[in-house]
This record gives C-alpha cells, sequence and structure tokens, in this order.
C-alpha cells in the first residue's frame, strides 16, 4: 500500500472517531465495541485473522491520537 493511501486512511479513521465523538458517542466505547466486533463478531467475517491485531493496533492509535487533540466542538 502506497504511503499516501496509509496517511489517508489514517486520517479517515481519526476524523470518524473525532466527528463521532462529536454527536455524543464515547470514543472509548466506540473503539472497544469496534475491537470486538473484529475479535468475535461473525457478522465481521471480512476481517481476516492475519490483519486483526494489527487493524486493533491502529484502532488503538487513533484513539490516543484523537484523546491528545483539541478539538473545535460541533455546530
Amino acid at each position: 500500500m502506497s504511503e499516501d493511501r496509509v496517511v489517508a486512511l489514517e486520517i479517515a479513521l481519526k476524523t470518524v472517531m473525532a466527528v463521532a465523538g462529536r454527536q455524543g458517542v464515547a470514543a472509548d466505547e466506540l473503539c472497544r465495541k469496534s475491537i470486538r466486533a473484529i475479535i468475535s463478531d461473525p457478522e465481521f467475517n471480512w476481517v481476516k485473522p492475519d490483519h486483526a491485531e494489527d487493524a486493533i493496533a491502529e484502532i488503538e492509535m487513533a484513539q490516543t491520537a484523537i484523546a491528545h487533540l483539541s478539538l473545535p466542538s460541533a455546530k
């Protein structure tokens, strides 16, 4: 995957998480549920086991990054 695509995906994930937070969705809960879905939700069968660990790490890193940002409030 190209570096530009990796950066774009990181931005996309962080933005989705930040906007969800603005809408009142707790980021911690969103991340916990997302990780749980990756690990054990049969409806997420498109998540291949060999990618699960990296996907979870990306969620956790994005969550940490968002927690340290000063985001503008919703309008």
